[in-house]
């Protein structure tokens, strides 16, 4: 009796098909902060509005470089102050400063997404507005120094408030135990998936070092549960007898910029692909079910899902989506589930909960 009652109630809520949202995250992304604007004039609301107004378009380029490739952006027509002024939804001044001639403050722009998303679609540019994961950093050279010049170059605070967030470990004596077994050559997932959770991160980057022959070149190893990525060395030009401090301080900003730009390529989406695909789903209970409607719903390249049959426990649905197949199998990774292609048979299924590993 009781399976009946589910496979009623699931016949009932597959008559609803379940859509996909392409909005973006909680954290926006599409509002800039920290634009430092300085105006002088002839009157303080002159002063003020012609700051205010300077800020756009430095606001608009932050916006495409953090949303698009660097190599797409050069696709992106040039526009104008009133263009930018009518993709801008809100903007808000902080610490202002202010006297009969000047004004200074730090602005914040929201820009209106739905608008910005329609002039990338029309120049088939591809982009992500999702909000990145934190991503643990591991600084090698050739080992894990908890307080090391190389390690050191990555406590600033631009790191970790990026657009993709690059966080430390917690260097207590049990991580700093922990990571000196790490090698960049071996590591392991396991190896560093507890640490990572204590960041808040759900992968790692082991960045190693390497300063041989006056040449300075950062080598990038990912570590998840994921498909990994390949990112190329990064060569670091140096002047011959630069401190130790400043090479770090440099091979760390140009390795930050090779993560984000490789999180980029990985994430942007391209939104003129356009695909189908069915998938199996065994479903235990009508509980499951809906938690299963409601994460996928946060799926940022899934744009619809229909049900085309269903039975007591299993359902067969129709997915449609954007981008690549992999980013689809990311995205609904990141949403708990776990899609499988054995031979163009597609499987959906939960993710094993996470084991409780002991703090290291």
């Amino acid at each position: 009796m009781r399976n009946a009652v589910l496979f009623i109630a699931l016949a009932v809520l597959a008559l609803t098909p379940v859509s996909g949202a392409l909005a973006g995250p909680p954290a926006d992304p599409f509002t800039v902060t920290g634009i430092q604007v300085d105006a002088s004039a002839a009157s303080a609301v002159e002063a003020q509005n012609i700051a205010i107004d300077s800020g756009r378009q430095r606001a608009w380029t932050t916006l495409i470089h953090r949303l698009a490739k660097q190599e797409d952006w050069a696709k992106i027509p040039p526009l104008d102050d009133q263009a930018i002024q009518r993709l801008i939804a809100s903007y808000l001044p902080v610490n202002e400063r202010r006297s009969t001639t000047r004004y200074s403050a730090s602005m914040t722009y929201t820009f209106n997404a739905d608008a910005v998303r329609r002039l990338l679609r029309g120049q088939n540019v591809a982009y992500t507005d999702m909000a990145a994961n934190p991503i643990l950093i591991v600084p090698l050279d050739p080992h894990y120094e908890a307080h090391g010049a190389w390690t050191n170059a990555f406590f600033n605070p631009r790191y970790s408030h990026a657009a993709v967030p690059l966080n430390l470990p917690i260097p207590d004596a049990p991580t700093v135990s922990a990571l000196a077994s790490v090698s960049f050559d071996f590591a392991q997932w396991s190896q560093l998936q507890a640490i990572a959770g204590r960041v808040r991160a759900d992968s790692a980057m082991l960045l190693l070092l390497v300063n041989a022959k006056g040449k300075v070149t950062v080598k990038l190893r990912y570590l998840g549960p994921a498909a990994p990525w390949t990112i190329p060395d990064v060569d670091v030009p140096e002047p011959a007898g630069a401190p130790p401090a400043k090479i770090a301080a440099d091979a760390a900003e140009a390795a930050a910029a090779a993560v984000i730009e490789a999180w980029k390529a990985h994430a942007a989406i391209d939104f003129s692909k356009r695909f189908r695909l069915v998938a199996e789903v065994h479903v235990d209970s009508l509980e499951d079910w809906g938690t299963m409607q409601q994460k996928l719903a946060t799926v940022p390249t899934i744009t619809d899902i229909g049900v085309e049959a269903m039975d007591i426990g299993e359902a067969r649905l129709a997915i449609s989506y954007v981008g690549t197949a992999q980013q689809l199998k990311d995205s609904i990774t990141q949403a708990g589930y776990d899609l499988e292609n054995d031979n163009g048979d597609w499987t959906l299924a939960p993710l094993p909960p996470p084991t409780t590993a002991s703090t290291p």
